[in-house]
């Protein structure tokens, strides 16, 4: 950007140009009043020659009327006539000189001096007056006589003679110079006039430039900035003007499309669950953000190497074949230890100092320069990188680095949202295959159980005997291993009704009672009030603590007691307890207790918890665990509607989604 073209060199320039128009009206109207003092000034000193004139010739007609008849008197019109036509003659002479000359500092006693420039017509007036007056001083010097015993008759009678052509070239002079300050005040009012209106058109043409360059720019932006608070992050300012606001509004459309394919993006990834398409729709979006002309993923084997998932080079799939790399001793493993972007610059020369670098040599044999790793480890079922390159080496700046660092969140939890849907997909076919399985196998299975029922019957040696009862032992587990199977695999439905926990929890303790004496167990049921009223499913209800206290039986110590504890934690929460004495659960165990077929029971399925708290969550709910040295103690809380807890279901699943974003 040019400085010239910045708003602040031209602002400064509107501002310099307002100071100078200022200042240029401010030296004018000085100068004006400076010009009215100065001619205010000299019409003064023409006055006083008219009325020096006047006064002159006043004092001689009183002379002539009043002539002194001896000598007494002669000598009093000495003192005071003659003294007082003295005085009047070289105040005259004084100001007619200073008419002259143009220089009038000492007859207006002023400090600076003030030579004011008169017209031709006044200075013409001015000299005639002068030469006039020079002549009038010579016949009147003449009248008079000498200095010793003047003659102040005759100066009288010549006085009172010459005095009206005197008077008349004092008008003159009078007229000429009020001619001249009418003129010269036409001439100011003309300079005024026509600088008002330079004023004017500088001040207007100030304005439009600042509403064009300042104003509508800003009024545009703010409009921008309208538009994106209410949720339009496509919309782009139209302004390409070279000035800060230019810059500004560059900046903001850049803003604004990044939202808007930040949007588009976390859009995309919570539609859908296809690793190749996000991967698609990242190679073909991001290049608007940041310079990319390849984009892959890469996710960590359970054998610890990591391998290349996908790829796409200028947003269409490269076929690179099954690419596998160790991953000790690498960025990609750094990567992945620190959680944050990892930055390399000049991939060619990275790739040269270590042979492990094996996934970078891969990129610079393609032509990549320039790269930034992103791991994906936030809640994602496998850990990976994703991979950003480009052919310019050194393309990404700090600017890309800290965008790319803003949105690490958004996008690693977005993909490993991405690659969890994947994972539930892969899940749910496999589960449609296990029950397809299970429900082919049932049918030979139920053949080899009527011959067992068969050979039941039959007299058999004791060794055959034996065979047969271990085999018909076998037949049930297999079969309570597919009935498991197929209840965790088919989707369940509730048959809610108003029901009271205290009696189904009792009748549980009642059906439980034999084998907790065969254990040399004992039982207790602790109902905080005498009904716990809710709309459940009492069946699957009943399903839910008869596995959690068959558990609870199996895993307590001889001679402890099973509690079984019932209260209301809130106005719509209950909350059940089932806790038994007996070796701690490990840790890690107690991560995997709910997973399908995990299981630490030799004749165990692994699905009894799993299919608990799969019934449990479909009634709203939610179970926990806590083991210690004390006691092992499975918590439910359970809501008392059904309604609230399809909600809370709902509330559940996208609490899910949004941590998977």
């Amino acid at each position: 950007m040019k400085f010239t073209h910045t708003l602040k060199f031209q602002i400064g320039l509107a501002l310099l140009a307002l100071i100078a128009l200022f200042s240029f009206f401010s030296l004018h109207t000085l100068r004006i009043l400076d010009e009215q003092r100065t001619q205010g000034a000299l019409l003064r000193l023409a006055g006083e020659l008219q009325a020096t004139a006047q006064h002159m010739a006043m004092q001689a007609m009183n002379y002539e009327k009043n002539t002194p008849q001896d000598s007494a008197a002669y000598t009093r019109d000495l003192r005071l006539y003659y003294q007082d036509l003295m005085n009047n003659t070289a105040q005259f002479d004084d100001i007619c000189k200073a008419f002259s000359s143009g220089n009038f500092q000492r007859q207006l006693e002023m400090h600076e001096p003030m030579n004011p420039v008169l017209s031709e017509n006044t200075l013409n007036a001015a000299w005639e007056l002068e030469q006039y007056w020079k002549k009038f001083l010579q016949d009147l010097d003449q009248a008079m006589g000498p200095d010793d015993m003047p003659h102040l008759a005759k100066a009288a009678t010549l006085i009172v003679e010459r005095n009206p052509e005197l008077l008349e070239k004092t008008r003159n002079l009078l007229k000429a110079l009020d001619a001249d300050i009418q003129q010269r005040t036409r001439e100011t009012n003309i300079i005024i006039r026509a600088s008002f209106v330079v004023a004017l058109v500088i001040a207007i043409g100030i304005m439009f430039w600042f509403y064009r360059r300042v104003l509508h720019p800003l009024g545009a932006a703010v409009e921008g900035f309208r538009q994106v608070s209410a949720g339009n992050f496509s919309y782009q300012v139209p302004l390409k003007t070279d000035n800060e606001i230019g810059f500004l509004a560059q900046s903001f459309n850049q803003l604004s499309s990044r939202l808007d394919n930040l949007f588009k993006l976390t859009t995309r990834l919570q539609e859908g669950s296809d690793l190749n398409e996000t991967l698609e729709f990242v190679s073909r979006s991001f290049p608007e953000l940041l310079p990319l002309d390849w984009v892959g993923v890469l996710f960590v084997s359970t054998d610890g190497n990591i391998q290349l998932e996908r790829a796409y080079a200028d947003g269409q799939p490269e076929e690179l074949g099954i690419l596998r790399f160790a991953l000790k001793n690498t960025l990609l493993e750094e990567c992945l230890n620190s959680g944050q972007p990892l930055h390399i610059p000049d991939i060619r020369e990275t790739a040269l100092q270590s042979s492990s670098y094996r996934f970078l040599q891969v990129l610079s044999e393609r032509g990549r320069r320039d790269a930034i790793f992103l791991p994906v480890t936030a809640r994602s079922p496998i850990p990976g990188v994703l991979v950003f390159a480009t052919r310019q080496a050194h393309a990404y700046q700090a600017e890309h680095m800290e965008l790319l660092a803003n949105l690490a969140t958004v996008i690693t939890l977005s993909f490993s949202r991405t690659l969890k849907l994947a994972e539930h997909a892969r899940l749910a076919a496999i589960g449609q295959f296990v029950s397809d399985i299970a429900h082919e196998i049932r049918t030979p299975l139920a053949t080899v159980s009527m011959a067992l029922d068969y050979f039941e019957n039959t007299e058999l040696p004791d060794a055959a005997r034996k065979r047969l009862e271990l085999a018909e032992q076998e037949m049930a587990r297999i079969n309570r291993l597919l009935a498991d199977i197929l209840l965790y695999a088919r989707p369940f439905t509730l048959n809610p009704r108003k029901t009271d926990l205290c009696p189904i929890l009792q009748k549980i303790v009642n059906s439980q009672q034999p084998a907790a004496v065969e254990k040399q167990l004992s039982l207790e049921l602790d109902c905080a009030a005498p009904s716990l009223p809710l709309t459940a499913d009492a069946d699957r209800l009943q399903q839910i603590f008869i596995n959690l206290v068959n558990n609870a039986v199996d895993a307590a110590e001889p001679g402890s007691t099973v509690k079984i504890m019932a209260t209301a934690v809130e106005d719509d929460i209950l909350q059940i307890e089932v806790c038994n004495r007996g070796q701690p659960i490990p840790g890690e165990h107690r991560d995997k207790l709910f997973e399908p077929f995990f299981t630490t029971k030799p004749n165990g399925t692994g699905l009894g918890l799993a299919i608990t708290r799969r019934l449990v969550q479909a009634h709203g709910g939610s179970i926990g665990i806590h083991s210690d040295d004390e006691a092992t103690c499975f918590t439910l809380r359970i809501p008392r509607m059904l309604e609230r807890s399809d909600a809370m279901r709902r509330e559940g699943l996208w609490h899910e989604v949004l941590r998977g974003m």
